[in-house]
């Protein structure tokens, strides 16, 4: 089986979501920019709605189709514009909730539909660039004290409650909008909304009121302001890492990053987006304890490649860099997926210590896929790779 181990190259579809950007994706790829559309995330995986494809046995086919039981969906995320405040469910609340809408007779791609699927969707997002998000629920007594600095009696209140977050959801639309008011007040006028900028190293106070600038700028009057003011500010330097879990709220801001994830697109949204709302499902789904918010401690390798620890140990992520006689060697047991982020590299899988193995080359944004382990990896060339393995079924 492992001499028969291949690398095949993917093509991958994009989303062109509104917070997307119209220059970072096809710069990553040396495509002409600005494009027409925003392109915010580029999907490599096995999802149904927009699985990648393959050239496999001498036909096109989706890779939904040769590995449905793919259990990551990997992503590039082009953020230009701060993304909608989201929730994601457990496996059990996802088959629950897909089965329920299944009953309903809710269309697959209906826009109010919350569950596309059954599954669960932890997620893993690793910097490329600097890198800004919301993530959980800020302690309540730094929640206190920035309500006094900014003078916020409704946050006053949200951190005297027991769950600031569902406070901030569960206020009446007439004192929500009083409060985004309060908030537009506090953070003070800005004659260059459009360039506000997160800084790290600013104290508490005025780093929120760079956040309310932000967020009012893309969505004025939005009710969702007050829920990421109860949130922490996460900075993530390039490199770095940090995990999502289910029922966890969060929100991504700016930057570019690389996520893994569970193969799944289930979202329950709060705010701070032109799709679907559903702040009672999402009410269900949140954690009444949200965790804390700790980035991941990476592990170097022997070869000078960082491993970062994932959700499930049956899936692994590497992130590497490869030079002239510096390659990239893993043993695989399963399906791995290969994502060049810079430069250009060759691929090859095969046994150990035997040679005649297929070669795929990669550049910048493109991906690989072998399907079949286990194997040996060689990655050679100049740039910056991540490689993602998961024991998987193995192909009939």
């Amino acid at each position: 089986m492992c001499a028969m181990a291949e690398f095949l190259r993917m093509s991958n579809p994009i989303q062109h979501y509104a917070w997307g950007s119209r220059s970072v994706l096809a710069g990553l790829q040396g495509r002409p920019c600005p494009t027409e559309r925003p392109e915010a995330e580029l999907w490599m995986g096995a999802h149904a709605s927009a699985p990648s494809r393959v050239e496999l046995d001498g036909r096109q086919c989706g890779l939904d189709e040769v590995a449905p039981h793919l259990p990551f969906l990997l992503k590039i995320l082009a953020i230009e514009a701060p993304l909608s405040i989201q929730v994601h469910p457990t496996s059990d609340q996802a088959r629950e909730g897909f089965a329920r809408e299944n009953a309903a007779g809710t269309a697959p791609d209906a826009p109010h539909r919350n569950y596309k699927d059954e599954h669960a969707k932890p997620e893993t997002v690793v910097a490329l660039t600097d890198m800004w998000l919301l993530a959980g629920q800020r302690d309540r007594e730094a929640l206190a004290v920035l309500a006094a600095e900014l003078d916020l009696p409704w946050l006053a209140r949200a951190a005297a409650s027991p769950s600031p977050l569902r406070h901030a959801l569960e206020l009446s639309d007439d004192d929500a909008a009083a409060a985004v008011r309060a908030c537009a007040t506090a953070a003070g006028p800005s004659s260059q909304e459009g360039t506000v900028s997160l800084t790290p190293g600013l104290e508490p106070a005025e780093l929120t009121r760079r956040l309310i600038r932000l967020l009012g700028h893309h969505y004025p009057q939005d009710r969702g302001l007050l829920v990421a003011v109860c949130m922490n500010v996460v900075h993530l330097a390039p490199g770095q890492a940090l995990f999502t879990p289910a029922q966890q709220v969060h929100a991504y801001l700016s930057g570019t990053a690389v996520e893994v994830m569970g193969c799944s697109d289930n979202v329950l949204r709060a705010g701070l987006t032109s799709k679907h709302v559903d702040v009672p499902e999402l009410l269900a789904v949140m954690a009444q304890e949200q965790q804390p918010v700790t980035l991941l401690e990476t592990l170097p390798t022997p070869d000078g490649a960082v491993r970062y620890p994932l959700w499930d140990p049956a899936i692994s992520l590497v992130r590497a860099t490869v030079a002239p006689g510096r390659p990239l060697v893993r043993e695989t047991a399963g399906t791995c997926m290969l994502l060049v982020t810079e430069g250009s590299v060759t691929a090859r899988a095969g046994c150990s210590g035997r040679g005649g193995a297929a070669e795929c080359t990669a550049s910048s944004g493109e991906s690989l896929v072998c399907l079949d382990g286990p194997s040996t990896v060689t990655v050679e060339g100049t740039g910056q790779v991540f490689l993602v393995e998961a024991v998987t079924p193995r192909r009939p």
